[in-house]
């Protein structure tokens, strides 16, 4: 008798009210991935941009930080975005050239590239534009 009352009470307190929870967090980890798809570089550059490290009697002290900029085709949009490396030595995989194609995912700010690893690499879209269906014909 004692038994059965003790699993009814933490069938009623604990489990009851987990399962609740997880019911209603459900939706949430189920989140789907956007598929990949394939796009084609047109162009990638390393540029660099100044940053202000301290004022020295209110002239600025700068150091020159790398970013990558690279132009891709998705279907029927050109994407410019920006890639910041961890530091200046990282480089982009030798594998992306202008004219090669890649396998990545648009989300609404980010591109998100396929390295041959598996990985991915984040890049921020910076500027979008659509091509006609008259460009994409003159192209050789």
């Amino acid at each position: 008798m004692f038994y059965t009352d003790g699993l009814l009470m933490l069938w009623r307190t604990v489990l009851l009210p987990l399962t609740f929870m997880l019911s209603l967090m459900a939706p949430c980890l189920h989140a789907a991935e956007k598929p990949y798809s394939t796009g084609r570089f047109l162009d990638i550059q390393q540029k660099t941009r100044d940053k202000v490290d301290m004022y020295l009697v209110n002239t600025p002290v700068t150091t020159a930080v790398p970013y990558f900029e690279i132009s891709i085709e998705f279907g029927n949009t050109d994407y410019v975005a920006e890639y910041t490396p961890r530091h200046s030595a990282e480089q982009l995989p030798e594998a992306w050239r202008s004219g090669e194609s890649v396998q990545g995912r648009l989300d609404k700010h980010h591109i998100y590239l396929r390295r041959s690893d598996g990985s991915e690499l984040s890049f921020i879209i910076t500027k979008r534009t659509p091509v006609s269906k008259e460009t994409v014909k003159e192209k050789p």
